[in-house]
């Protein structure tokens, strides 16, 4: 299995290197050079881009927990007024009805 990853890496890895010299000709150690600060710029842009978004979104799915939590307890609160409301209600029915 690892004999097999290997020579698919390595087969990635011609691959790549025919392409580039496709495209560049032969390239000097100069434009060499400069692919690989090209393409190791743009990836290093992706992982900072990545890296902030996974942090901000953290952040977000955190103050939305929070929210529902708060809105699930004033919800739980409301519910039990309205009880009490309703239980005063009745009472005051009753001693209402109790008078006449």
């Amino acid at each position: 299995m690892k004999r097999e990853i290997g020579n698919f890496l390595t087969n990635v890895r011609d691959e790549i290197e025919y392409r580039l010299r496709q495209f560049c000709g032969k390239p000097s150690p100069m434009k060499r050079f400069v692919a690989v600060l090209v393409i190791g710029g743009i990836l290093a842009l992706a992982n900072i881009y990545l890296l902030i978004t996974s942090i901000y979104n953290i952040g977000k799915r955190d103050a939305e927990m929070e929210f529902i939590k708060r809105q699930h307890i004033n919800s739980i609160k409301n519910y039990e007024l309205e009880f009490k409301n309703q239980e005063n209600e009745y009472e005051y029915e009753q001693s209402n009805d109790r008078r006449e």
